[in-house]
């Protein structure tokens, strides 16, 4: 700051000349000005991605300033204004705030700067990228969602780059436990974006919470890549060569925890319905499985972010729990695998999820479940394990759909996957005869079009080569000296599939 100039000679000053007015800085050539305008989109696509990683921003945030205004989500919009500096800034402060603790503190710098206008006036229309903000204007959002627009000043002080941003509400209990991020690389990597692929269908994936704890009340059952995502006793079994034969103590063990596990799963087929998000599906099973003393299998599996896993319409398996809600006409299938005194019990099954599934989905969910019962009527001591393919491919082929070849059932036991390996596709090399005590699953996953699929960035998704449906479903199974019995049998209060309903659930299998 500099001193007021004496205005008169009283004062003891003598008159000057005033300074010559500063030249004002140069404007900046259109390269320039290119470069500072994509510098200026990635603050404010950054920024974006922040605000929308904490799934509670709309409820939590957002809502006290469109109260405050006497406004909604659905008539006006938050806007943030300013230099690219400040984007960026913001984004840093907000995504590393670590101290924070509500998310209402996280975001305190950011809410000082929002504003509330009326999505009448929103863009200007001078402003560079408003024909992207008026689209989204328009455009129908999902119920209770916000629009964040952010508007950037550029150097030149008159350009202002405008993007913006749907944020969608997730009032979930444990929604603030992290940031919601894209799983990549096995669970191994993460990001506040979503990755490019050539998607083989219309499904994306969505934002994955933070890994759920479990409690110490499950310490029993932790097993040995809780933490480190490596299932080293698996790896090293002299069972991934030759199967186990259960011992009786064993076999009880094994009915124990398939029985906890056809609950589970039964727990979570009546939380699917339209709107769900498949991050639900996955609170269900966690919170199912931990408050019986058990630990969820897949958590942390070869790094599985996730306790359960829940394929949606082209998904063959592996899918990841997310922030996206189911929709009216989606199959889902939610695999579950729970550990209980040192023994693993897996099953999986395909549900409907409202009332405007296409009968053609429903013909291959239908058949999928069809698949497994044929196979498991030909299990006994004595029978070949590569015969299953033979009867599972028939049944397929007879229903005009086509077997996944690239994954298998397994044995099953005191580890997730050991040997036998079960594939599911006629002609097969699979060795063995079943012999009592031998335990092992079936899943045949059943492709509407092509057997083929395809890997998505997370390093999990299984998706068809096509983009159509796949559906699928396991038992976990256990030769007898007399025939198989179906550890995971459904249970007379199992919620009904679709065929089924009207007639009461299945009776159990025997």
């Amino acid at each position: 700051l500099t001193a007021a100039m004496p205005d008169s000679a009283e004062d003891g000053a003598t008159s000057a000349e005033a300074p010559a007015a500063a030249a004002p800085p140069p404007r900046p050539s259109q390269a320039e000005l290119q470069k500072e305008i994509q510098g200026a989109e990635r603050a404010a696509r950054q920024l974006a991605l922040v605000v929308a990683a904490w799934p509670r921003f709309v409820p939590a945030v957002a809502a006290p300033l469109f109260a405050a205004k006497g406004a909604t989500p659905a008539d006006a919009a938050l806007v943030l204004r300013g230099a690219t500096k400040l984007m960026q800034t913001l984004a840093l402060i907000c995504h590393n705030n670590s101290k924070a603790s509500s998310i209402e503190e996280r975001f305190k710098p950011l809410v000082q700067r929002l504003t509330v206008a009326p999505l009448a006036e929103v863009p200007d229309p001078a402003w560079a990228g408003a024909d992207e903000v008026r689209e989204a204007v328009a455009a129908a959002r999902p119920e209770g969602s916000a629009l964040l627009v952010v508007a950037v000043e550029l150097s030149d002080g008159e350009t202002v780059q405008a993007s913006c941003e749907v944020l969608r509400p997730l009032d979930l209990p444990d929604a603030d436990r992290g940031p919601w991020m894209y799983c990549l690389q096995d669970g191994r990597s993460w990001a506040l974006g979503p990755p490019g692929f050539a998607w083989t269908g219309d499904l994306r994936p969505g934002r994955v919470s933070p890994r759920r704890t479990v409690p110490a009340s499950c310490a029993p059952n932790v097993p040995d890549y809780a933490e480190n995502g490596i299932p080293e006793a698996e790896q090293s079994s002299e069972h991934q060569r030759t199967p186990p034969v259960l011992t009786p103590a064993e076999a009880a063990k094994a009915r124990r925890v398939a029985k906890l596990g056809r609950e589970i799963l039964d727990a979570a087929h009546r939380a699917v319905r339209p709107g769900v998000t498949t991050e639900e599906i996955d609170r269900v099973v966690h919170e199912a499985t931990v408050a019986a003393g058990a630990y969820p299998a897949p958590l942390n599996y070869r790094s599985f972010p996730k306790s359960v896993c829940t394929s949606v319409n082209e998904v063959v398996c592996h899918g990841i729990p997310d922030d996206r809600p189911l929709r009216d006409g989606d199959i889902v299938n939610v695999d579950v695998t729970a550990i209980l005194d040192g023994f693993y019990g897996d099953l999986n099954e395909t549900f409907l999820v409202g009332d405007r599934v296409p009968k053609e989905a429903k013909e291959l969910v239908k058949c999928a479940h069809d698949c497994l019962e044929k196979a498991i009527a030909l299990c006994g001591p004595g029978a070949r394990y590569r015969d299953v393919g033979d009867v599972v491919a028939a049944h397929a082929k007879r229903c005009g759909f086509a077997v996944d070849r690239t994954y298998c059932g397994h044995g099953i036991g005191e580890f997730f996957h050991h040997a036998p390996s079960i594939p599911h596709y006629a002609g097969n090399k699979a060795k063995g005869l079943m012999k009592p005590g031998h335990c092992f699953t079936i899943e045949p996953m059943i492709n509407m079009g092509s057997w083929r699929d395809r890997l998505w960035p997370d390093g999990w998704t299984s998706v068809t080569a096509d983009g159509k449906p796949s559906a699928q479903f396991e038992h976990m199974l256990l030769i007898t000296e007399t025939g198989v019995e179906v550890l995971t049998a459904r249970l007379p209060t199992s919620p009904p599939l679709w065929w089924e309903e009207g007639a009461g659930a299945a009776p159990a299998a025997t």
